[in-house]
């Protein structure tokens, strides 16, 4: 699937998700991240294996990028993309695995709004606006 393709899906899946709130969206993220990522980049986003989480945004500033990052992983990004990555141009040498086919669509989105929110100080509904969990079904069909 390309990631444009995801990024509908991840869209039309979020709209039909309906309400439960930030705690319950960013508690997904959170199961997702000690399930899936804290692994590599510790249990605090400390880093480890993989880099620390705190400057999340600097790196990514667009969640879109840091949710298809996290879909593509290392080698996908660097296929569909480029060499680099984020807003300063990190070469891509890393091992990020690639998250398309392990994780669905609203678990990659939510997990993305946890780390932003978690180590990177965005408030949790600026973190959720920004990764898309907030959009409404009208908006969605708008585009």
């Amino acid at each position: 699937m390309g990631i444009r393709a995801f990024l509908l899906l991840l869209v039309l899946v979020l709209a039909s998700c309906g309400g439960g709130g930030n705690d319950s969206l960013l508690a997904g993220g959170k199961s997702v991240y000690a399930d899936t990522c804290s692994v590599c980049h510790g249990t605090a986003g400390e880093g480890g294996v993989g880099p620390s989480l705190d400057d999340v945004t600097a790196t990514f500033p667009s969640c879109d990028d840091q949710i298809e990052w996290i879909a593509l992983g290392s080698d996908g990004w660097k296929t569909e993309r480029g060499d680099t990555y984020g807003a300063s141009a990190k070469p891509v040498n890393g091992g990020m695995p690639a998250q398309i086919d392990i994780l669905d669509p609203m678990e990659i989105a939510a997990v993305a709004a946890f780390e932003r929110a978690t180590y990177s100080g965005v408030p949790e509904a600026e973190a959720i606006a920004q990764c898309r969990l907030d959009v409404a079904e009208d908006e969605v069909l708008a585009e």
